[in-house]
């Protein structure tokens, strides 16, 4: 059993396709891959994640699967002829259904016009250039450059407080979102969230199709973080898109907005994936540079739950060599005295909750090597990894699926293991599960929950303190 606790995802790609190269990245602390819609085919994206079963099957251990939705993406024309841009400059935006008259500069999407409000702001490519809006009049945004830059065909263009006409969840969206319900993914992350609705829609999109996935919100737009805490109401969790946040914003904000969305996340027990150029070095060199060392570090000293690699292990040099580093320097981290993303308030909604606080606490004071909780949804080891106990805490699971999503749960460490008759029964196979599976040595004192009935989801009401035989 590892003993860090804070996760790690890392995105599949080229340089990650191959049975010995997903092997080495589960045996430097892999624990889920990230299939990303943006790049690929679906035949690709289907290769990748029966790949990532495989090796899992191969290991011997649960592995998340998660699947990252592209989501709107606006470009500009192929026509677009290339200028550049200085402070103060005029530009006129118009929509592909727009009059392309000379100097007007088209976006590749109908109705451009209809999405930008007032207090929009049109960002081009990676952050630059800027421009305000000063008027929109007859299909047509005129703005006025805050920023120098150039304008070429092809680039990406985001629009703060976008009005709504833009689809959440886009045609291409449904397709991967069909195929991620096909493997059977565990997690499934939508971009360029905005509010609730956004989530909502993807829940429900999931469970027609019959995926009990877990839903991700990505925090990548300035609404997301206005809207924080009623997108945390409805996702399971949520990702620190530092990215396009960043090309939103501008990148002195990213660090705020990264800080607070990892404490609002953890406060309320959804889990949190803080992503984004965090070893970039590492695409083309072998280990990472001290400030990024710090970045994951800081990362993991917040609370976030886990950490995520992209281009890093989907088409780097060294992504055996990633992994394995951002393992080392998390588990350098977590001797921090303090992880400041333990839950401060405590959840008595529930008695069942009420009760997992109190073992958590009794693990604390009896120095328990580890909480050991049988489940049937996870709903037991999540409430316990709020609090960020300073033990393992070993979930005994039934269910594959449950299995690999607790995957991503900060500290747990999930555990195939058959439902048993009765609680007696329950408890003793917990316990060997705890030697034979997790490693736990004989004689060491663990705290162990249970209901009533086994097999019943939110019936926590025994706690006892045991011995592994």
């Amino acid at each position: 059993m590892a003993s860090r606790r804070t996760k790690i995802v890392a995105t599949l790609g080229p340089a990650s396709d191959s049975p010995e190269v997903l092997d080495r990245l589960i045996g430097v602390g892999l624990d889920c891959v990230r299939i990303n819609c943006s790049h690929g085919t679906a035949d690709e994206q289907r290769s990748r994640a029966l790949g990532a079963r495989a090796a899992a099957a191969r290991a011997g251990r649960p592995i998340g699967l998660l699947f990252d939705l592209q989501g709107p993406k606006l470009r500009l024309s192929p026509e677009t002829v290339a200028r550049a841009v200085r402070p103060g400059d005029a530009v006129t935006f118009v929509g592909s259904d727009g009059q392309a008259l000379p100097g007007r500069v088209s976006v590749d999407f109908p109705g451009f016009s209809e999405l930008v409000m007032d207090r929009s702001q049109l960002v081009i490519g990676d952050g630059v250039p800027r421009f305000a809006v000063e008027r929109v009049e007859d299909g047509c945004v005129v703005t006025r450059a805050l920023t120098s830059g150039a304008l070429s065909p092809r680039k990406g263009v985001n629009v703060t407080y976008a009005r709504p006409n833009l689809p959440a969840i886009t045609d291409k969206d449904a397709v991967d979102l069909a195929l991620a319900a096909e493997v059977g993914a565990d997690f499934v992350a939508l971009s360029f969230v905005r509010g609730a609705a956004d989530i909502v829609d993807l829940r429900d999109r999931l469970r027609a199709l019959g995926s009990p996935a877990r839903t991700v919100a990505k925090i990548e737009k300035v609404e997301a973080s206005e809207h924080l805490d009623e997108i945390l109401s409805v996702a399971d969790g949520v990702m620190v898109a530092r990215g396009d946040y960043g090309v939103e914003v501008g990148v002195a904000r990213v660090p705020l907005m990264q800080k607070d969305t990892i404490y609002r996340a953890t406060q309320v027990g959804k889990l949190v994936i803080t992503a984004t150029q965090m070893l970039e070095s590492m695409i083309h060199a072998p280990e990472p540079t001290r400030a990024e060392a710090a970045d994951v570090a800081n990362a993991v000293i917040d609370g976030t739950s886990a950490v995520m690699l992209s281009a890093e292990s989907a088409v780097g040099e060294y992504p055996v060599e990633a992994v394995r580093a951002m393992a080392e320097i998390a588990l350098v981290a977590e001797e921090s005295p303090v992880i400041h993303g333990r839950a401060r308030a405590v959840d008595t909604d529930t008695p069942a909750a009420t009760v997992l606080y109190s073992a958590v606490q009794l693990a604390d004071s009896l120095d328990a090597e580890a909480l050991v909780i049988p489940t049937v949804t996870g709903g037991g080891p999540r409430t316990c990894a709020k609090y960020r106990p300073d033990r393992p805490i070993i979930a005994l699971v039934d269910d594959p699926m449950v299995c690999n999503q607790l995957m991503l749960e900060w500290g747990v460490h999930p555990i195939a293991m058959a439902t048993a008759e009765s609680v007696d029964d329950l408890v003793e196979a917990s316990l060997l599960a705890a030697r034979d599976l997790a490693g736990l040595p004989s004689g060491a004192r663990v705290v162990l929950t249970t209901g009533r009935r086994t097999g019943t989801p939110t019936a926590t009401s025994l706690i006892m303190v045991r011995e592994i035989p």
